[in-house]
């Protein structure tokens, strides 16, 4: 009877061991998985986070709005969807200089429909809202003016540091994440 109960011990023992083990060592090759992930896709080298190349410097027209795109990777949760477009800016070139560069976010302060260029400046197609040609609002529900994108040229690129600002409100609040 001893040596019998000793073999369940054994196999118990065993068996639990087992079940630890199915469970652990996922865990520990997701954990270093996550450790060894490269940077996500869409992102300049060098450790720019959230600089996105946009556009050339030389594409840029004075006085004529380009809208681009921002394409990166697009998490949710656990999945990440590599080159979806992430954002839409309206890019200003003002004058010679790369100083003289400014970017818009597209996306209206109202309730985030796409802002689009015309003949007067910008307007938001679904509950037209005005802005001037320098992205003040002029007229509408919109609450404030189109947002401000941080911008800067790096050897003949332009860059846009992308950002998503809280919808309906006058107040320019960064949204985090």
């Amino acid at each position: 009877m001893v040596d019998r109960r000793k073999a369940l011990k054994v196999v118990a023992g065993v068996t639990s061991a087992a079940a630890v083990g199915v469970a652990v060592f996922p865990a520990a090759a997701l954990v270093a998985a996550a450790a060894n992930t490269p940077p996500l896709p869409g992102r300049p080298p060098g450790g720019d986070e959230g600089w996105y190349a946009v556009a050339r410097w030389d594409d840029l027209v004075v006085g004529t709005p380009l809208q681009a795109h921002i394409v990166g990777a697009e998490v949710d949760a656990w999945k990440v969807s590599p080159d979806r477009r992430i954002g839409t800016v309206w890019l200003l070139r003002r004058g010679e200089d790369t100083a003289s560069l400014r970017a818009l976010s597209a996306v209206c302060p109202h309730l985030g429909c796409v802002i689009e260029h015309n003949a007067t400046g910008f307007v938001c197609p679904c509950h037209v809202s005005d802005f001037s040609p320098t992205g003040a609002a002029l007229r509408g529900p919109s609450p404030r003016s189109m947002d401000s994108i941080e911008s800067r040229v790096r050897e003949g690129r332009v860059e846009v540091r992308w950002a998503r600002f809280r919808l309906g409100t006058a107040e320019r609040i960064r949204e985090e994440g």
